[in-house]
């Protein structure tokens, strides 16, 4: 019932894996530096946001997108009034009894 004592050699092979694992060192982190941050914003202000180049695909997918909303639209106002109309007649044809 009491366990075989482990070998010396598995001790020793387990104290040198927590050493090495205890001396590993992260490097040291890149510097960040504010002035080529600030200069990076700076050159994106001063860039063109809106070019004769990509104009055309930016109306593109306006103009889809509009065209979607829309047509959603559209398909939810013409449920409403089918349900509007549904309702109407139910409406009145009860009215005489009222």
């Amino acid at each position: 019932s009491i366990p075989i004592p482990k070998d010396i050699s598995y001790f020793r092979l387990e104290r040198e894996q927590v050493l090495k694992k205890g001396l590993q060192v992260p490097g040291a982190r890149h510097l960040i530096s504010q002035a080529e941050v600030i200069q990076g914003e700076l050159e994106s202000c001063l860039s063109r946001e809106y070019t004769p180049e990509n104009l055309p695909l930016l109306l593109h997918q306006f103009y889809a997108d509009r065209c979607y909303h829309l047509a959603l639209c559209k398909y939810l106002h013409m449920l409403r009034w089918r349900r509007f109309c549904r309702h109407a007649s139910v409406i009145e044809m009860l009215y005489p009894t009222y």
